[in-house]
């Protein structure tokens, strides 16, 4: 599927907000891609379809990922919100013909992150925190900067950032998102030392 297609499909699958939103996440995708040495389409497209699943009512992302044979986790089956990434995947995949597996891995971890996360992997994860439509949230004019000086150092900021933000609002964290930032904080003491 071409892009032009691709925005076809979001405009009918997400609110005006969230279309702008994958626009601004395929944008800084693709400047991140650009600095880092990534593929810039690759990163384009995972950009861009990152939060194709994002709209879906919360109550049918657990029925969906069932019927689809998605692994849903424990904290996935308390919060179906946060399977969007992998239903995301999956209907880039089936709907959009995206068949490059980093795209979809990509498109999969966006929200939590995970260990040992590939360039296009990180880049979509920060890009959706950064994009230039995103609300100013506590020191993001910092982590934009880190973005494009020192990916991982900026992937740790956000996931304490996120972290805080979750324990502050009694939500449910996914163990994947501490699980990424234990290790991406053994990462960081290992490069200082």
């Amino acid at each position: 599927m071409e892009r032009e297609e691709m925005l076809i499909y979001l405009k009918k699958k997400l609110t005006p907000k969230r279309y702008v939103h994958s626009i601004g996440v395929e944008y800084t995708a693709a400047n991140m891609a650009f600095v880092h040495g990534e593929d810039v389409q690759r990163a384009r497209i995972a950009g861009l379809l990152h939060d194709c699943a994002k709209c879906i009512p919360v109550e049918d992302k657990l029925t969906k990922a069932i019927k689809f044979g998605i692994p849903v986790s424990d904290s996935e089956r308390d919060n179906p919100d946060l399977l969007h990434g992998k239903l995301g995947a999956y209907y880039a995949a089936k709907k959009c013909g995206v068949s490059d597996a980093g795209i979809l891995s990509a498109i999969s971890f966006h929200t939590t992150g995970k260990p040992e996360m590939t360039l296009l992997e990180k880049i979509i994860f920060v890009a959706d925190y950064i994009e230039p439509n995103r609300r100013m949230i506590r020191e993001l004019p910092e982590i934009r900067k880190e973005a494009f000086t020192d990916l991982d150092r900026c992937i740790l900021h956000i996931l304490k950032n996120t972290l805080d933000y979750l324990k502050e609002g009694d939500t449910v964290i996914d163990d994947l998102t501490e699980e990424t930032y234990r290790y991406y904080s053994a990462l960081q003491k290992e490069t200082t030392c």
